[in-house]
Formats: structure tokens, C-alpha cells, sequence
């Protein structure tokens, strides 16, 4: 599991806003808590799955389709494992037999001769998760290049792409949650269910100011490699708010403003 921290302090919160939330009067931890919010929404967001890259603008939300999230990790399965087939659509009785016994040495030293199977070399085990978890990279991704092995029995292997595709949306939620926690509106149900199997936490200060989040979850790592990019966004867009906001409180008081 890989493990990022993600925190709102002055690498976010600049001088300049400072200033203005002085001159408004604002209360500093509250705002400070609310741009550490969405600053962990706007990560969540460009966390996959989703089709295409999100747009970092807009109305905020957590993004991302479950359905493409299902689509890869499917794909990504049978990078890492094909099923051995039912006993009774191979020709071969001698494999036929020993997939009822769940003899795989025998169906493993018998592929090596197979040359027309798609199969031939591949190591032949008895299904565990770790067969498709350990041919994951660092952002829970299987390469093109992995070679698969062969799990047993087929009614093990579907049950174990089950269990990989009802992890999609945990990376999301490491961040969601922490979104959360600092005042966003609650992930939709298909990120938020994975809340109790993330480890986030967030630790909120007031002098000086600062909210920080320590999020941990396989696939975390593009949020990771989007964060300064995500930063620069939140801060323009924390700035803009703020004048709008000098702007809205000198008009109130009868300044011409542009």
C-alpha cells in the first residue's frame, strides 16, 4: 500500500490571502478547513475511474464512473489470471480429470506442450487474490507485459474478479473521506461504501492555521502525481474567491467597483 500526505498549510495558503481574509475579517481556521475540503474533493476527483481527465473547474464533485472502474479492473484481471476452463470443454481427458482433482502440476507440465494454447508455460495454481494483487504496480494497474498465471478452479477465479471489482472507488474514497471530514458534501454511494476499509486521517490546528490529511489506498499515487497541479488550481481559485468577496464588501458600502 502506498501512502501520500496531502496538507493545506502555507503551500496553499499564501500571504496574499491571508491578507485578504484579515481585511474580511474572516475566520482564518474555518476558511483554512474549508480550502483543505476542497482541495481533498478536487483530488478525489481526479483520482481514477473515469473515461477522460476532468476538467479541474466547475461545481465541485468526486467524478469518475464505476462502471469504467469495473471495465478495467476486469481487463486488468485476466492480465494477471486465466481461468483454466470447465473440466468438460477440454477434449484432453487426462486435463478434464485433473481439473475435477485440482491437480495442477499435472495440468501445468501438460500446457508445456500444448503449442496452439494460449496457455502454453503458464504456472498453474489454485485461486488466491494474491495470484491477480501481486502483478499490481504502485497505481493498482496491471502492465501488458505481466505474464498471467492459470487459477483453479474457474468458480474461484470469478468469485476473486468479483471481489477486485467491488474495489473500485477505494483510492476515491481515501480522499473522500477526508473531504468529508472537513466540511464537502458526502461521497455518492458507490465511493462512499468503501469508507470503512481507507486509512485517512485529518488533523485540523488553529495557531497557526493548518489542515492536513494523510490518506492511504492502492492507486492513490495519480492523485499524488497530480497534486501540484491540483494546488496551483485551489489557490487561484481560493484568491479569486476572496476578491470577489472585498469586492461584494465594498459595494455593500458604496465603493464603485469594477
Amino acid at each position: 500500500m502506498s501512502k501520500k500526505t496531502f496538507s493545506v498549510d502555507d503551500t496553499l495558503y499564501r500571504a496574499q490571502a491571508k491578507k485578504l481574509v484579515k481585511h474580511l475579517k474572516i475566520d482564518e481556521p474555518k476558511f483554512v478547513r474549508e480550502q483543505a475540503g476542497l482541495l481533498a474533493q478536487l483530488l478525489a476527483k481526479v483520482t481514477p475511474p473515469f473515461k477522460t481527465f476532468p476538467k479541474l473547474s466547475g461545481k465541485p464533485t468526486y467524478g469518475g464512473s464505476v462502471t469504467v472502474g469495473r471495465i478495467a479492473v476486469r481487463r486488468d484481471f485476466f492480465r494477471a489470471v486465466q481461468r483454466v476452463g470447465k473440466a468438460a470443454s477440454w477434449k484432453d481427458k487426462g486435463i478434464a480429470k485433473a481439473i475435477r482433482a485440482g491437480d495442477s502440476n499435472y495440468i501445468e507440465q501438460r500446457l508445456k506442450y500444448m503449442k496452439s494454447s494460449n496457455k502454453k508455460n503458464l504456472k498453474v495454481r489454485k485461486y488466491a487474490d494474491r495470484l491477480h494483487d501481486a502483478k499490481r504496480n504502485a497505481r493498482g494497474r496491471v502492465n501488458r507485459s505481466v505474464v498471467a498465471t492459470v487459477g483453479m478452479k474457474d468458480p474461484d477465479v470469478n468469485k476473486g474478479l468479483k471481489r477486485a471489482m467491488d474495489r473500485v472507488g477505494t483510492a476515491k474514497a481515501a480522499l473522500a473521506i477526508a473531504a468529508l471530514r472537513l466540511g464537502r458534501p458526502k461521497a455518492p454511494k458507490w465511493i462512499a461504501r468503501h469508507f470503512g476499509k481507507v486509512n485517512t486521517h485529518v488533523n485540523l490546528r488553529r495557531n497557526p492555521s493548518i489542515a492536513q490529511f494523510t490518506a492511504t489506498a492502492k492507486g492513490i499515487e495519480w492523485a499524488s502525481s497530480r497534486i501540484k497541479q491540483v494546488e496551483r488550481f485551489r489557490m487561484v481559485a481560493m484568491v479569486k474567491r476572496l476578491e470577489a468577496l472585498v469586492r461584494a464588501d465594498a459595494k455593500k458600502a458604496g465603493f464603485k467597483t469594477r
